[in-house]
């Protein structure tokens, strides 16, 4: 076994070379100790280990070039799976990446009802589909609505799924899918899914406003998922709102803006308003319908439309006022609906803050979640391979 310095060392080199590898393939072994300062002895013993484990292979050889060509090393992508999963009060998504990233399954199962128990039954039925992948596959990333909390793992602030609040959701979702699992908040994922391949990408601190059933904020800062002390950084559905806030809380209905700002919060206000405000939408109101008359000019969806927008503003502002957002992504169900909220939304941000935020559509609609589950379990499976290899005292030179 190697000694604790010595493994360090060895695992920082190896993962120089897969990292060079995932975004340069295929590449020479010349390449790879230019590009990560590492000796040619220890990028090809780093070449070694990973091709006795199947996860490198000799791709050809160099041509064009003076002088003998050189051998390309690629990547086998196929030799490591992941699966990615986004649990929503109607459906749940999963999706199955292979080691460069690239999604080679994807499926969405209904719920029959939105409740743990119909959940579970769900998750056994994609463990089931993808069972013949077991073998290769590392991890699965599950974004759950609620809060989890770091300490215990317990589901927290859960109320579109019924029962789901207080369940140990790793052990028990392992159980249903039979892989080993790490349980994520749904939101946070779809914010590190649009900094993996979506809006966010490149940007250093921003946030991704999730405005459906429910409401809150993954939030990026200095290029780092920010989860807080509690796992509960985001949950802007409790910002403290209204003439009286304390009295208003409305702890119970997720937050004082959640009950505003929320599908639910929203018909609620539809129901104040069209005792004063003309509608062509009949009862019982919904936000999509609501929302599809507010293009065609009717006054009800116009007014709540202006509501919604108003509502955002606020918690964009509350964020930015908080920790400088150069970015907010406006997400979910109701925050997808760009060519009605985004002018409104920026006119109001610039009511609020001398200087605001870009305010912008999420770029990746119903698959962020799921692109942010293969990000962070492609991320875990790499340090996995690599803590193998070492721990198996792979030959890997340390200078």
């Amino acid at each position: 076994m190697a000694t604790g310095s010595s493994a360090g060392i060895r695992e920082r080199n190896l993962r120089a070379v897969l990292d060079t590898l995932r975004e340069r393939r295929p590449v020479s072994r010349a390449d790879l100790a230019l590009r990560t300062g590492l000796s040619k002895p220890t990028v090809s013993a780093a070449l070694r280990a990973f091709e006795q484990r199947g996860l490198v292979r000799e791709y050809g050889r160099t041509t064009g070039r003076r002088g003998r060509s050189a051998s390309l090393y690629d990547l086998v992508p196929e030799s490591v799976l992941v699966v990615g999963i986004d649990i929503g009060a109607r459906h749940v998504r999963a999706v199955v990446g292979e080691l460069d990233g690239r999604a080679v399954d994807e499926f969405s199962l209904d719920l029959a009802e939105p409740r743990a128990s119909d959940v579970l039954s769900v998750v056994a039925e994609i463990g089931t589909r993808i069972r013949p992948l077991a073998d290769r596959t590392e991890l699965a990333v599950v974004g759950s609505p609620g809060v989890v909390d770091p300490a215990t793992g317990r589901i927290g602030a859960a109320p579109n799924i019924a029962d789901w609040e207080g369940v140990a959701a790793e052990p028990v979702l392992g159980e249903a899918l039979g892989l080993r699992v790490r349980v994520e908040n749904d939101v946070n994922l779809a914010a590190l899914g649009e900094q993996a391949r979506g809006a966010g990408a490149s940007v250093e601190s921003f946030a991704y406003l999730n405005i459906g059933s429910g409401l809150g904020a993954g939030i990026v800062l200095d290029g780092r998922l920010h989860r807080g002390a509690r796992g509960a950084a985001g949950e802007v559905g409790f910002l403290p709102i209204g003439d009286d806030p304390i009295r208003g809380s409305r702890l119970a209905q997720g937050g004082a803006m959640e009950a505003r700002l929320s599908s639910r919060g929203l018909v609620e206000s539809a129901e104040e308003l069209a005792t004063t405000t003309t509608t062509s939408v009949t009862r019982p109101f919904e936000v999509e319908a609501l929302f599809e008359a507010a293009r065609r000019g009717d006054p009800l969806g116009r007014a709540i439309v202006s509501r919604a927008a108003e509502e955002i503003a606020v918690c964009v502002a509350a964020l930015t006022a908080v920790v400088d957002l150069e970015l907010v992504l406006l997400g979910g169900g109701i925050g997808a609906s760009e060519e009605l909220l985004l002018p409104d939304v920026r006119a109001a941000a610039a009511l609020l803050l001398p200087s605001p935020p870009r305010i912008e559509r999420a770029s990746l609609g119903d698959r962020a979640v799921g692109t942010g589950a293969i990000a962070v379990a492609l991320e875990e499976a790499r340090q996995s391979v690599i803590r193998r290899l070492v721990d198996a005292d792979a030959p890997v030179a340390s200078t």
